[in-house]
């Protein structure tokens, strides 16, 4: 029979201890076989039937628990529970070899034998405390930013409502002379609904930036876009909406639309401040100033609204500097200053010339907010270019190692109706979005005139951009970076 304390003569209880917490079992070799093949076989399982399960979810569904609260919180409870178990069996292997070896771990000896478990207990804790973190993170964010229940979606007057005939309605016209072939009836080929969301065909969201500051009453909405998304066939469009037309009208019916019949005086950009200043307007909704926004963007593009996503510019500042800065490419000279955007922040001086630059977020911020020499309609193109160079230029690894950060940058600077309940399904139908394919039209000049809002016009734009025919909607559509002319 082997004598277990000369087979152990060699093995320091650490190494022991080492091998049992990167594989719990590995380290009872020579100890106690049973318990090691034990411990090996249900870690080896476990690991195995976890990766085989994770390995067969679609993208789409890995990306879905993702935003889901009892998924995180299982994710944490299972770190915290596995951690303990690694803790446990390296300790267990950790004081029966140091038994079976009589150590006698006195002064110096003993304390240096401590260190070494202090550092292999960091080195056990430190993944167990990235996943807790990160799935906190999330779960922060989410609580957060997102709604806990539905809000109503904003619908235009009946009139208004842009309707999109399905290519399947088309019926083709009936032969001249009877075919004499023998009659054949086809089986149906797909009797399934086509999909949609609480009824409606498309998914209409309102993207906001907000230029609130310290010195000013309310927010202003500077950046407007409204996207539209085919829930049956994942097809879209967006439409960037001047800050500065007035006279957006409200639905027929409501407080607004008979307190402003011609249409809210003011620019569009104070629509949501509205809102806040006379929430008594927009009555029985928890979110007036939300509602205010979509409710006239809603009567503005004839399109129903269920959601907008408000970003205000310190968070886009933070962002940018988060990832270092962002290259783009200035299209135009721009010598402006712009003023602080918290109390006793320094003014922004923006002086570039056409070329490439590398921007921090306040040179950013100076950038799309600059109107000096240039207009609302140059600024427009100017946001978009650094919204998607912020995107475009971060790696997924990149985002991934400064995540927490980014979350605590977005749960402080956005601010949506979007239900967390939903979030799944939003984020399953962005999945089938082709991004490249996207349909973007600026309402501005010369094909849209500057002053009040030309809304007719604006829903014929749009009911020819949901047709995909975006040339006939308006010949400046915003596919690249260059400023328009």
């Amino acid at each position: 029979m082997v004598n277990p304390r000369r087979e152990f003569r060699g093995r320091h209880p650490l190494t022991a201890a080492t091998l049992s917490a990167i594989l719990p079992g590995f380290g009872h070799f020579g100890y106690n076989n049973r318990r090691a093949y034990a411990l090996i076989i249900t870690s080896v399982g476990a690991m195995a039937a976890v990766l085989a399960y994770v390995s067969t979810r679609s993208a789409t569904t890995l990306l879905i628990w993702g935003v889901s609260p009892f998924r995180l919180r299982l994710v944490i409870a299972g770190a915290v529970v596995l951690l303990i178990v690694r803790i446990a069996v390296a300790v267990d292997v950790y004081m029966t070899v140091s038994r079976m070896r009589l150590l006698k771990d006195q002064g110096a000896r003993r304390v240096w034998s401590v260190a070494r478990v202090v550092v292999l207990f960091a080195i056990v804790l430190v993944p167990h405390l990235l996943v807790v973190r990160y799935a906190a993170a999330q779960l922060h964010l989410l609580s957060r930013v997102f709604a806990a229940a539905e809000t109503p979606a904003a619908t235009p007057s009946p009139a208004a409502v842009v309707t999109v005939p399905p290519a399947a309605a088309v019926v083709p016209e009936t032969p001249q002379a009877p075919d004499p072939s023998p009659l054949v009836i086809a089986a149906p080929t797909d009797t399934a609904l086509p999909r949609t969301w609480d009824g409606a065909e498309r998914l209409t969201i309102a993207l906001l930036g907000g230029d609130g500051g310290f010195d000013r009453v309310g927010v202003r909405t500077d950046t407007i876009i409204v996207v539209s998304i085919d829930v049956d066939t994942g097809g879209a469009a967006a439409f960037n909406v001047p800050r500065n037309w007035r006279h957006l009208t409200f639905p027929d019916g409501t407080p607004a639309a008979l307190l402003w019949p011609d249409g809210y005086p003011e620019i569009a950009n104070a629509i949501y401040g509205l809102g806040q200043r006379s929430p008594e307007v927009f009555p029985d909704v928890e979110d007036p100033s939300g509602h205010a926004i979509k409710s006239a963007l809603a009567q503005l593009t004839g399109l129903p609204i269920q959601y907008y996503v408000l970003i205000d510019m310190q968070g886009l500042v933070r962002a940018i500097d988060l990832f270092g800065g962002i290259d783009i490419h200035v299209t135009e000279s721009i010598n402006d200053r712009i003023r602080p955007i918290s109390e006793g922040g320094p003014l922004i001086d923006i002086v570039v010339e056409p070329g490439e630059h590398h921007f921090d977020g306040l040179t950013a911020l100076g950038y799309v907010r600059s109107r000096r020499g240039s207009s609302d309609y140059h600024r427009m193109t100017r946001q978009r270019c650094v919204v998607e160079a912020l995107i475009d230029q971060n790696s997924p690894l990149e985002i991934l190692l400064r995540y927490p950060s980014l979350t605590d940058i977005v749960s402080g600077h956005v601010q949506t109706d979007i239900p967390l309940d939903r979030l799944d399904e939003l984020l399953a139908l962005s999945r089938s979005v082709d991004t490249s394919t996207i349909v973007t039209v600026n309402f501005i000049p010369p094909e849209f005139p500057r002053g009040s809002a030309p809304i007719a016009k604006v829903r014929a734009a749009v009911a020819q951009a949901l047709l995909g025919s975006a040339e006939e909607a308006n010949a400046s559509l915003a596919d690249s970076c260059q400023a328009p002319e």
